[in-house]
């Protein structure tokens, strides 16, 4: 027991005295309890944080390594390509009814998409309204709010 290593007079009441009253031995449990939670939430914390700086750092490196190689790549196409000839681009067809600034933006939509290949717009033409005098916004639309679940 404590008090018979301490001498007396330094501990007021011994520990089985202390918890006779029920309410502070559900107090100690309680405040123990809920620390115990918090700081293993906090050591989880910790051992996510450190796991995700190692996998960023193991990403970077394969980012870094791939960036590397697809550079050599590209340099060695570079080396061995031929000298690329001045192609001029094909006028895009204006029927009238589309603005030639809609036409220019589809043909730069193209050449974005386009990977390198060389691809020319020869004609732009309207799409046929079918879907009852609606846009096809408009359409998709109320098939989307319409759609059995």
């Amino acid at each position: 027991m404590l008090t018979s290593v301490l001498p007396t007079g330094l501990l007021p009441v011994t520990g089985t005295e202390l918890f006779k009253d029920k309410g502070m031995l559900m107090a100690v449990i309680t405040c123990s309890g809920i620390l115990i939670v918090f700081m293993i939430l906090l050591l989880l914390i910790i051992i996510f944080y450190a796991y995700g700086g190692i996998f960023r750092t193991v990403t970077a490196s394969k980012d870094k390594k791939l960036a590397a190689k697809k550079a050599a790549e590209e340099a060695e196409k570079a080396k061995n390509a031929p000298a690329p000839q001045a192609v001029e681009p094909a006028a895009p067809a204006d029927d009238g009814t589309i603005p030639g600034e809609i036409i220019a933006v589809i043909a730069a939509a193209v050449a974005a998409m386009s990977d390198g290949r060389k691809y020319a717009v020869k004609k732009v033409s309207r799409s046929h309204n079918q879907t009852g005098g609606r846009t096809r916004w408009a359409a998709l639309g109320i098939y989307e709010n319409t759609r059995p679940f």
